[in-house]
This record gives structure tokens, C-alpha cells and sequence, in this order.
């Protein structure tokens, strides 16, 4: 009898530290994965580029303002596909200003 209770008590421990966790599995260590996912690299083109591209229009509208090329893109705006309003904050374009046109050749005379 003293046998069969020692069995007992040893499967009721076994038992109860394996649910537990007190017997130790060695852990399975996972094959490392090779990255396939975006970098910050990436994230950091995408805003180049944005950025280069808003700068590229702004140095378009820029130069169609303050120069006589007109409007080559077609992009529009106040004072080329619309009415001018004075009281807006938008630079007049040069050809409302009136800097574009032929400039006065200077009449070149003989003397005497």
C-alpha cells in the first residue's frame, strides 16, 4: 500500500508541475526571415520626391509670373485663365503689368 500511495503522489506531482510549466522544453528557434517589407528609405524617397515636385511648381509659377513665357502648361490661374482681382495676394503676371511687349528701339540719327 505504502508503494501504491508513493506512485500516487509522484504522478499527481508530475501531473501538476508539467500544467504548470515546470518541466523545460527547449524553445524551437524560428529560421531567421529575410526583410521583404518597405525601410525607411523608401519613406524617405517618397517625400523627395514630393517635395522636388512642389518645388517644380513653384518655381514654374514663379517664372510664368515674373516673366513673359505666359502660361506653357496650361495650369491657369488669376491673371491667365481668370480675371485678375487686385485685392488678392497673388503676384500680377508680367503681361498685366505691362513689362512685356517689344521695347522702343532708340532712334539712332546722323548728325550734322
Amino acid at each position: 500500500m505504502k508503494k501504491l500511495i508513493t506512485v500516487a503522489l509522484a504522478t499527481v506531482m508530475l501531473a501538476t508541475t508539467a500544467t504548470a510549466g515546470g518541466i523545460y522544453h527547449i524553445p524551437v528557434v524560428p529560421k531567421p526571415v529575410p526583410s521583404v517589407g518597405t525601410s525607411g528609405a523608401a519613406g524617405a524617397t517618397a517625400v523627395g520626391g514630393f517635395l522636388a515636385f512642389v518645388a517644380v511648381l513653384a518655381g514654374y509659377d514663379l517664372i510664368r509670373r515674373t516673366t513673359c513665357i505666359g502660361d506653357p502648361w496650361g495650369l491657369g490661374g488669376p491673371g491667365f485663365s481668370e480675371p485678375y482681382n487686385e485685392a488678392s495676394n497673388v503676384l500680377k503676371p508680367a503681361h498685366l503689368r505691362g513689362k512685356c511687349g517689344v521695347p522702343k528701339a532708340a532712334v539712332v540719327r546722323v548728325r550734322g
